[in-house]
């Protein structure tokens, strides 16, 4: 319970990843990826249960092992990379609600931002508590070396294609592009039934919960597993 909200963590855990195999359960500074995630939830103290939805048995082992619940093995059809994160998200919630639990407040965690902190959990609760019009919040990172204004398209020989005008505003430093946010994973967070008329985070009802760029890795391939570890690493040594 928070802020006089029951609270469901759910973290999305499927056995399959084409950009990397096995990535939540694949070791990060000694545990599976997944259980960073779990611990997050746990540490924060404010949900009142934890579930993991999975098609994996190793990762269902793992996550109870870890002190998240696994109240069910995914269907098949929810398996696949062409599910979409609504579907899963609400078959978790009905099958709870087909149980008698009902909750008020999502709390959606991907395991592939390992680099969130349990407060940032509270703060995003916190946030969407505090706006009593809002409906969701979502984790966003300022846009900076990826930012619109230093991008452009090229043409089939190599030329730069400029955006009417683009061409002579270009800005020259970091410091003159204007403040652009980007969805980069860290957190989710819904009141449950607006998430089951909308099926979507992103709505005009959905606050922005900033997180600084370090936290923004979000692991889809080999390379972004590489750059997470070590700046958890870093984090955990109190390197920054």
């Amino acid at each position: 319970m928070h802020n006089g909200k029951k609270i469901l963590a759910l973290i999305p855990a499927r056995g399959g990843s084409k950009g990397l195999p096995g990535k939540n359960v694949r070791p990060m500074l000694g545990k599976p990826l997944m259980v960073w995630s779990v611990q997050h939830a746990l540490e924060a103290g404010c949900a009142d249960k934890i579930i993991v939805s999975t098609d994996s048995p190793e990762a269902a082992d793992a996550a109870k092992a870890a002190g998240a619940q696994v109240p069910f093995l995914r269907p098949a059809a929810l398996a696949t990379d062409k599910a979409s994160s609504a579907d899963v998200i609400i078959h978790a919630v009905e099958f709870l609600e087909a149980k008698g639990e009902k909750f008020d407040t999502l709390v959606l965690l991907e395991p592939t931002s390992p680099l969130r902190e349990p407060y940032d959990i509270t703060a995003a609760l916190d946030l969407m508590a505090e706006n009593p019009a809002a409906r969701a919040v979502i984790s966003v990172t300022k846009a900076e070396g990826s930012h619109p204004d230093f991008c452009v398209e090229l043409n089939s020989g190599s030329k730069l294609i400029f955006r009417p005008g683009q061409a002579e505003s270009v800005p020259k430093r970091r410091q003159e592009i204007r403040d652009l946010y980007y969805f980069e994973g860290t957190i989710y967070v819904s009141d449950i039934e607006t998430f089951k008329a909308r099926r979507t985070f992103v709505h005009d009802a959905t606050l922005g919960y900033v997180v600084p760029r370090w936290k923004a890795v979000e692991i889809d391939e080999l390379s972004d597993f590489i750059c997470a570890e070590a700046l958890l690493k870093a984090r955990l040594e109190k390197a920054f």
